[in-house]
């Protein structure tokens, strides 16, 4: 039947549907052994797969009131059309040309294009080609889910520019699974660290928190803002590498490994511990949110260990309020100049290690010489210097210009805390350890009796 009406639409044209009557129409096509019912009125509506496609946004959206933003004066209209770059001649614009008809207006708010998968070469993905001349499709979803786990091939694809053509290949998704592994370890690191922490009893105001803490809480500010931006405009990509470089140097390199000292050596409820700890619980839980709509299970899995969530509530079930915290100005240009010192410290100490001085940086006392008029500013921080240097003792002189010496830090090194103290050994119930790790454990053992 499909044949003989190819052939008579070729040798008429596709108009005889229109001019012939139904009773020669069903005469020129109709099978010789046909048994079923005849025909008896021809339809002259247009079928055409684009018309069909192109009123999508009427028959699914205006028809579904719970698919629809509410409230609003256009119930057909979508938030966001989603196909590939091939598109923009089929759906896109059948779908506008339909609506701009029936409605005067487009169809959609937005349209988002994807390139398409790409093997090795860059050429399109083929199958005819698999076995020749050492071609090797890449694997399928599937077996890369299977090989890595979902979350980390969601990772890949949101790490790489949908805009433009996307390589498939194995080496790309094993950098990104080292990517994951990182996002996770700090994850891990923060609940790890609020096994003791309940929020409706330890949790410190911002205005109390440690000047360390309070940086990061600056810095976690500013990164919230890039992201949330950056998902506002579907830059998925910027979302990665966003997270990813934070996490891996400001997050982990800096301020986790730095606050480490004072999460395990202090007193378990000590004001510095309970600051870091308020710090460590917020992030975690927008950390969590912040990664969920691409690290959908691992967020999930995170969330559900964070203090004071509520139980059974999925982090995709969570509400998002947006969060600013800033330093004061005079503060930001503080730690700016705080960074900049850092830098050269800890050049100075790997000058150290290389010439055999110290080993470790704990091992260092470093000297600093700084001009005058610095150098009250300095000194008035040297706790929190040497905390951020992770250092056991700083000096300071006066001079024309700045300087950094490193030397061997004086007295015992604390078999606790690892620090080199002059009181290690004071306490003769402790003869191992400095007076503040002697006073922490001092402390637990008379909490747990």
């Amino acid at each position: 039947m499909v044949r003989r009406v190819a052939d008579w639409i070729a040798e008429k044209g596709s108009n005889i549907w229109f001019s012939e009557p139904v009773d020669q129409l069903w005469e020129k096509v109709r099978p010789e052994d046909w048994e079923g019912p005849e025909a008896v009125a021809k339809s002259s509506d247009t079928l055409d797969v684009w018309i069909d496609s192109g009123s999508s946004s009427r028959t699914v959206i205006q028809e579904r009131p719970e698919l629809q933003r509410q409230p609003t004066d256009q119930p057909w209209r979508a938030d966001l059309y989603l196909e590939g770059s091939d598109q923009h001649r089929g759906w896109f614009q059948s779908s506008l040309l339909l609506s701009l008809a029936a409605h005067g207006s487009a169809p959609y708010r937005q349209v988002l294009t994807h390139g398409f998968m790409v093997d090795a070469d860059k050429e399109k993905i083929s199958k005819s080609k698999q076995g020749q001349g050492g071609y090797e499709k890449p694997q399928t979803s599937e077996a890369y889910v299977g090989r890595y786990g979902a979350d980390i091939v969601r990772l890949w694809v949101a790490s790489q520019d949908f805009r433009n053509d996307i390589v498939v290949s194995e080496e790309r998704i094993k950098k990104v699974a080292e990517s994951y592994r990182l996002l996770r370890n700090a994850l891990r690191f923060q609940l790890s660290n609020l096994y003791d922490y309940d929020p409706q009893k330890h949790a410190v105001d911002h205005a109390s928190l440690t000047p360390m803490d309070r940086w990061m809480l600056d810095a976690w500010s500013k990164l919230e803002s890039d992201v949330c931006q950056a998902y506002d405009r579907h830059e998925f990509h910027l979302v990665y590498q966003k997270l990813t470089q934070f996490t891996a140097v400001e997050l982990s390199s800096i301020y986790h490994d730095l606050v480490k000292d004072r999460l395990y050596s202090d007193r378990h409820d000590s004001s510095q511990r309970r600051s870091t700890q308020t710090v460590l619980h917020f992030i975690v839980g927008r950390y969590c949110q912040l990664l969920s709509p691409i690290l959908v299970f691992t967020a999930d899995e995170a969330w559900e260990c964070v203090p004071g969530t509520s139980q059974g509530m999925s982090v995709h079930e969570s509400e998002w309020v947006p969060f600013s915290f800033a330093m004061h100005p005079e503060e930001g240009e503080r730690w700016q100049q705080f960074m900049e010192l850092r830098q050269e410290v800890l050049s100075a100490l790997e000058e150290a290690r290389r010439e055999k001085v110290i080993g470790k940086s704990l091992e260092a006392e470093v000297n600093i010489v700084e001009q005058a008029e610095k150098l009250s500013r300095f000194q008035e921080a040297t706790a929190v210097l040497r905390e951020l240097f992770n250092v056991s003792h700083i000096r300071w002189e006066a001079g024309s210009s700045r300087g950094v010496h490193v030397r061997k830090a004086e007295g015992d090194k604390c078999k606790r805390c690892w620090h080199w103290r002059t009181d290690v050994g004071v306490q003769k119930a402790h003869e191992d350890i400095c007076g503040r790790c002697a006073d922490a454990v001092t402390a637990h053992l008379a909490a747990s009796s």
